[in-house]
């Protein structure tokens, strides 16, 4: 490609994918992001005042809270609720103040927030509202889509998201002065480079051949499970994902990317596969939870069928998640502990503390068991057995 070409095939390729996700969402705009973190300061930049408040949830990764930040408005903590996992609405109003100008709401796990109590409670505020839907691709409340439920809504292209293109990420919304001010930032962004690229999708690859049945558990299973019960970092930082929980003081130049032509045309060739690896991720929670819904020191996430909650992670709570998660180890199971930490405790970000138990029970209980598209459902009949197991079942 000549630069002048390059640059119309990305141009055509995004804006597809950008009208393909307004039709779908039946949303009017729909704008590509390099990441879904970078949507949500583009979005807090576009539609919250400088130095305002957002009421949001501690259980999500630090970085959504530096963007925030970085976007110039303050994080104000809500709790969650215990048995969900997701911002608890009855906390919200107490928290408002005359500098509130926005909730941004996290739909964990792929499972949809209870956004009517929200946006009743945005509305009587005057509240905008932001939607994290990076794990929600494709569920929807009360047949209306996750994203399009609120004022904007952010989307993740990801590792281990419903859709996956070596990264990426969406912002849509309703309204046309936010469209304009995202669109006229990220124009001043150049497109992710082709080595960039090609780095991110050889590391994808690494870790899609590590987690082949044969080679996993000959090859990789062993390391990690040694590093684990020896508490060897060197080893354990391989399988942890948003290791950085440090504070930035600013957007990091390293952000400022514009999706790819290529990265966009793999999402459009696996939108067609949202709703099969959905019913394929609904079978696996349907054997996890009625094969461990009966232990009662376990949580459970809600069931439900009806296309509210997409599982795109499964998560079990336990109290002692270290025993358990070395029985299965033991076991040759293939698990992980959450990610996710309660990002109201952290240190970078005492200046905005606020105690939130729920959230810091989540952060330290939670392993996340696996069904993913490509894993087999007798796996997951194996993980239920070795689990009833461990509590004498």
């Amino acid at each position: 490609f000549k630069m002048g070409v390059y640059d119309r095939a990305v141009k055509d390729y995004t804006r597809a994918l950008e009208e393909r996700v307004q039709e779908s969402l039946t949303i009017p705009y729909a704008i590509c992001t390099p990441q879904a973190r970078v949507g949500i300061y583009l979005a807090i930049q576009a539609g919250i005042p400088e130095g305002s408040e957002v009421i949001l949830s501690p259980n999500t990764i630090a970085d959504v809270i530096n963007m925030v930040i970085c976007a110039g408005a303050k994080p104000v903590f809500c709790d969650i609720d215990p048995r969900t996992g997701n911002l608890d609405y009855r906390l919200i109003e107490d928290l408002i103040t005359p500098h509130t100008a926005g909730i941004m709401v996290t739909h964990l796990y792929g499972l949809v927030a209870p956004m009517d109590e929200i946006c009743a409670i945005a509305k009587k505020h005057n509240l905008l509202v932001i939607e994290d839907a990076a794990q929600a691709f494709g569920a929807r409340q009360n047949g209306v889509l996750a994203g399009s439920l609120g004022d904007i809504g952010i989307f993740s292209f990801g590792m281990a998201k419903n859709v996956m293109a070596f990264f990426g990420g969406m912002v849509v919304t309703k309204h046309k002065k936010i469209e304009i001010k995202i669109r006229d930032s990220i124009s001043k962004y150049p497109t992710i480079s082709s080595s960039k690229l090609r780095n991110k999708a050889f590391s994808c690859l690494i870790k899609d051949i590590a987690t082949i049945n044969i080679v996993f558990a000959r090859v990789m299973f062993p390391v990690f499970r040694f590093g684990y019960k020896k508490n060897i970092s060197r080893i354990t930082k391989l399988i942890e994902s948003e290791l950085d929980l440090t504070r930035k003081l600013a957007f990091p130049n390293t952000y400022k990317e514009r999706l790819s032509a290529t990265q966009a045309s793999i999402i459009l060739g696996k939108l067609p596969m949202v709703d099969r690896d959905y019913h394929h991720r609904l079978k696996c929670a349907l054997i996890y939870h009625n094969g461990l819904k009966d232990i009662p020191e376990l949580l459970l996430p809600p069931m439900h069928s009806d296309g509210s909650h997409v599982y795109n992670y499964y998560p079990i709570g336990y109290q002692k998640r270290h025993d358990l998660r070395l029985f299965l180890m033991h076991h040759r199971r293939d698990i992980a502990l959450q990610h996710i930490k309660n990002t109201a405790d952290l240190p970078a970000f005492k200046e905005f503390y606020r105690d939130c138990p729920h959230s810091r029970e989540w952060a330290s209980n939670t392993i996340m068991m696996p069904n993913y598209p490509k894993y087999n459902l007798a796996e997951v009949e194996k993980n239920v057995k070795i689990i009833r197991k461990f509590f004498g079942n």
